[in-house]
């Protein structure tokens, strides 16, 4: 599976495209195959490392939460 991480918090050339192992859903939560993706000014304020301090992500982490895609499978509730 594809996705935009950010292995550091800083520049710009630490955010990059990496192949990682399909997540399995924890409860309460839904595995989505993405159409479509959005990142918006906030996800590079995360990936600078603006919001370090509040938003605690244990690295590397995946960037982006607008998305737009099917549903294909759901946690254990």
């Amino acid at each position: 599976m594809k996705a935009l991480v950010f292995k550091r918090y800083g520049r710009p050339d630490q955010v990059a495209f990496a192949e990682i192992p399909r997540p399995v859903p924890k409860p309460d939560e839904i595995l989505v195959q993405v159409h479509a993706a959005g990142l918006n000014p906030i996800d590079n304020m995360i990936a600078k490392g603006t919001f370090k301090r509040i938003l605690r992500f244990q690295l590397p982490a995946t960037l982006g939460s607008d998305l737009a895609g099917v549903v294909v499978e759901v946690g254990s509730p």
